[in-house]
Formats: structure tokens, C-alpha cells, sequence
């Protein structure tokens, strides 16, 4: 089989992507339940402070709801902006291809890392950090036929 898809990915896909890690991990509890205290601790204190600390109450209610989701988008604009917009990743069964203008490139079957479900999205890792991100948009109905062929692939070449 061969399957061939023309990459887009948005900020707003690494943001979601990063937003679902952070919120399904013992950060995001953490991240929760200090909102929580700082929420119920500005409501106790608010009026009995002075202003430097209403600032600073005001400040840490929105530090984990506001602030680190727009330094996300931020940092996710800025991942998306290093991607080249003509990206082609191609699998077929000698392994995986990208292209990209002029340059082209080939992961054999053995060196790819393993393919992940995410939210809304497929990874394809090519080392233990770096991977092509997939979304269901770009994916359409071949995503379960995809996910099944690389999955056979990996298995075959292990």
C-alpha cells in the first residue's frame, strides 16, 4: 500500500496537542488544583490586602486558565512557522518518505520509533523526540486504514 498526505499542522494543533499532555498528566492536576487555592484564596483575602498583593492574587488566578495557554499558542506559532508549507509524507513498504521543495528524504521501516494516537491526530515518531504530526483533517477516512498499515509495518520490521 501507499498512502500520501500533504502536511498541515496549525498552532492550534500543537497547542492542542500540548494542552491535552499537560491536562492528562500529574502537571495538569497540579495546574488545577493551585488555580483552585489561588481562586479560593482571592476570594478569602482579596479585600483584606493591599494592592501589591491583590495584583499578585489577581495575577496567580489567572497564571494557569490565561497566561500558560496563551504562552502555548505563542510557542506553538513559532514551532509552525520552522515547518516548511510544501511537506509530503508518504508511507509505503520500504518505509517512510519526505519531501519538501527539492530535498526528499527516506526513514527505512527500522529506524521509525512507533506511531501514537493523540487527540484528533497521529504521530509518527522518527526518534525518540522528533515525529510528523498527522491530524484527522489532513488524514480524512484513511486514518484507521493508516494507523493499521504502519502498525503492520512496525511489527514486521522489529
Amino acid at each position: 500500500m501507499n498512502y500520501q498526505f500533504k502536511v498541515k499542522v496549525t498552532p492550534f494543533d500543537f497547542f492542542r496537542l500540548s494542552m491535552h499532555r499537560t491536562y492528562h498528566s500529574l502537571a495538569g492536576v497540579c495546574n488545577i488544583i493551585f488555580t483552585i487555592a489561588f481562586f479560593l484564596l482571592t476570594y478569602r483575602f482579596f479585600n483584606k490586602t493591599n494592592d501589591v498583593l491583590e495584583a499578585l492574587m489577581v495575577i496567580g488566578c489567572l497564571l494557569f486558565p490565561v497566561l500558560q495557554p496563551l504562552a502555548v499558542y505563542i510557542r506553538a506559532k513559532a514551532q509552525v512557522a520552522v515547518i516548511p508549507q510544501d511537506l509530503i509524507f508518504s508511507v509505503d513498504d520500504r518505509g517512510v518518505h519526505i519531501s519538501t521543495g527539492e530535498q526528499k528524504e527516506t526513514i527505512k521501516w527500522e529506524k521509525i520509533k512507533g506511531i501514537v494516537r493523540e487527540y484528533k491526530m497521529l504521530i509518527v515518531f522518527s526518534d525518540e523526540s522528533h515525529g510528523y504530526i498527522l491530524t484527522d483533517r489532513v488524514l480524512g477516512k484513511e486514518k484507521e486504514t493508516f494507523f493499521d498499515f504502519v502498525n503492520l509495518k512496525l511489527v514486521q520490521n522489529r
